[in-house]
């Protein structure tokens, strides 16, 4: 037998699907699930009017249509092995850096340049 809430039509029923630790997750995991058509009901003592924001009092429930937990959970776990596959930062190959390196030198030299041109500018003017 599921707990949930009942639909007015009867044929399917909410059942939890999943608790997360936090009420921004969950509607994170909402919006997720609700862009793909399935409906979610989120509960947790962090939605009341004094919200509870620690330790289990923060965790908060994910409920959709009985008919639907499987595609949930499918949407779900693809959401979190992406996550997981997600880009990776690399350092910067040797050769990169090299070319940062020329162009910091080409930098020192040239403001060393215009130091030396204006030094000379302003004796020739008798300003230094």
């Amino acid at each position: 037998m599921s707990i949930g809430f009942g639909t007015p039509g009867g044929a399917a029923r909410y059942v939890p699907l999943t608790t997360v630790g936090d009420v921004a997750t969950a509607h994170v995991l909402k919006a997720r699930l609700e862009a793909e058509g399935i409906p979610v009901r989120i509960h947790g003592f962090s939605l009341g009017p004094y919200p509870m924001t620690v330790g289990e009092l923060a965790e908060t429930e994910l409920w959709v249509l009985s008919d639907r937990v499987e595609q949930a959970s499918e949407i779900l776990l693809d959401a979190e092995v992406n996550d997981a596959l997600g880009p990776v930062e690399r350092p910067p190959t040797p050769e990169a850096s090299a070319g940062m390196g020329w162009k910091l030198v080409a930098t020192i030299v040239a403001v060393a340049f215009l130091a030396v041109w204006l030094t000379r500018l302003f004796r020739l003017l008798g300003l230094f």
